[in-house]
């Protein structure tokens, strides 16, 4: 008796455990965050490939059976963390066209904003730029669909960096002689994913950097410096 007794509280506690992690109607979306934001720890602490919707349903405390009602695979989730965090950098991007004063003043504020947004959203940049696997062909079905969020967001900013060059160097602005539109704005790209990355990756007190904001300063000024046909503009 004493037995069944204790199997009956284990099944009841069971179903109390079951009826709080059920959510109210309305509030689906809270669902879907706290979803995002499970892959994203799982994500980052073993690698995409590496965790299964069933280790993310566990977190989360809902079966993964629930979480195929909001997500339909690991892919989808993934997905959603990326267009989230990458269209807060389409729209730091768009602000940077509205407000700046001329080309310079234009790659200043776009790797001010590219930083920042490495900072703000460091997972989700982690997982778009820094966590690739060497030992997972690139041609593979998976890690297409792993980077298509990316490319469908992320390479379009990309773009207007090259066509801002491109027209920068049609003016005179930028100089001619460093080679096409699209190489001066891949090593430009190269340059603040490598700050972005090492902030990042290195952060206060594991590398004594300089005052974070003179920093990304000073590395625009020499990007810019770099890339212009006359110095002096990147004043005007």
């Amino acid at each position: 008796m004493a037995k069944a007794r204790a199997k009956s509280a284990g099944r009841q506690r069971t179903y109390t455990i079951s009826l709080a992690h059920r959510k109210a109607r309305g509030s689906g979306y809270e669902r879907m965050t706290e979803i995002t934001a499970a892959a994203r720890q799982l994500f980052v602490e073993r690698g995409v490939e590496n965790v299964t919707t069933r280790e993310i349903a566990g977190r989360v405390g809902i079966s993964q059976t629930a979480l195929f009602t909001y997500y339909k695979s690991k892919d989808e989730i993934l997905d959603r963390l990326m267009i989230d965090a990458f269209g807060e950098l389409a729209k730091s991007v768009a602000s940077v066209g509205q407000d700046a004063e001329n080309t310079a003043d234009w790659l200043r504020r776009l790797i001010k904003s590219y930083v920042q947004f490495g900072l703000t959203y460091p997972d989700e940049y982690r997982l778009a730029f820094m966590l690739v696997k060497a030992s997972k062909p690139a041609n593979t079905p998976q890690s297409h669909e792993q980077s298509d969020a990316v490319r469908r967001i992320a390479f379009p900013i990309f773009l207007q960096l090259e066509q801002k060059i491109a027209q920068a160097m049609q003016d005179g602005v930028v100089r001619k002689d460093l080679g096409s539109s699209m190489l001066i704005a891949q090593t430009l790209w190269a340059s603040m994913h490598g700050l972005t990355a090492l902030l990042i990756a290195r952060p206060r007190p594991h590398f004594p950097w300089e005052d974070r904001d003179r920093l990304i300063a000073g590395q625009a000024e020499i990007m810019i410096g770099g890339i212009l046909a006359e110095p002096s503009k990147s004043r005007t």
